[in-house]
């Protein structure tokens, strides 16, 4: 009985420790995978060439904009992109956001594992980093943190609109520090000319990660669905050669059935 007992309590100890863990993690509600690509990524606010951003997962943060994140795991960089398509305009209340929780711990305040990324305005990169209270400002080592946006169509919206671009170049060695997933994640564009916001997690508060949004996992190879294009028409072309094929053979089987059946008739 008292082996039972030990039995069942440890189990109700480990249930509790489990149901606490998923409690400070970011919300599971809102989750992605983070893949690596085929097409490489120059950090210039514009997309530089058809499938730069075409091989990783779309998220959406509002109807008006979305964002997508590229790993290279090889080359230690996140990659970030975010557009919002009904603004084209230069607004000095406009802002980007990015938070990270690099363990996905959670947590009802910002702790020494998060981190936010700030560019206000269009013009000034503020970095912070949590104390188990709040946010405090930290300094990128040199050339940690490349980005630029601008005013540009993409595949995505022919109408211009704006565009970001972000890569952090060492999250293992530099003053931002992420982790392999799972990490929590929030994204946030703000246009001051139309007072929106759009954010992923949504109505998620950059003070509090267990809101934010998760990279749940990670896959070495290109989005599915990111050159399904031409994918789909090689495929499509692949298909109308082969079904020819057996088409052809078909007929031809069927003819040789139909003459030998007449010979032996006769």
């Amino acid at each position: 009985m008292k082996k039972i007992m030990s039995v069942a309590f440890s189990m109700l100890m480990l249930c509790s420790l489990l149901l606490l863990g998923i409690a400070e993690a970011g919300n599971p509600a809102y989750s992605m995978t983070a893949y690596t690509g085929s097409a490489f990524v120059q950090i210039d606010g514009v997309w530089s060439q058809p499938d730069e951003w075409l091989d990783v997962q779309p998220v959406n943060m509002s109807n008006n904009a979305n964002f997508t994140v590229k790993l290279r795991s090889f080359q230690l960089t996140m990659d970030f992109m975010i557009e919002v398509f009904g603004d084209n305009t230069d607004d000095a209340g406009d802002l980007w956001q990015i938070c990270l929780d690099s363990d996905n711990s959670g947590g009802a305040a910002p702790d020494n594992n998060d981190y936010m990324i700030e560019i206000q305005g269009h013009t000034d990169l503020l970095t912070y980093k949590g104390n188990g209270t709040g946010w405090v400002p930290i300094t990128p080592d040199f050339q940690e943190l490349t980005w630029a946006d601008s005013i540009t169509a993409t595949p995505w919206n022919a109408a211009p609109h704006w565009m970001f671009e972000l890569r952090e170049s060492d999250k293992e060695q530099g003053q931002i520090k992420v982790g392999d997933p799972p990490n929590g994640l929030r994204v946030l564009a703000y246009d001051a000319s139309t007072n929106t916001t759009s954010s992923w997690a949504p109505d998620s508060d950059a003070d509090v990660p267990s809101t934010w949004g998760v990279i749940a996992n990670y896959d070495p190879n290109p989005y599915p669905e990111g050159f399904s294009i031409l994918f789909v028409v090689l495929l499509s072309s692949v298909a109308v050669v082969v079904s020819f094929y057996f088409m052809r053979k078909k007929q031809k089987t069927a003819r040789y059935s139909s003459a030998k059946t007449a010979i032996n008739t006769l």
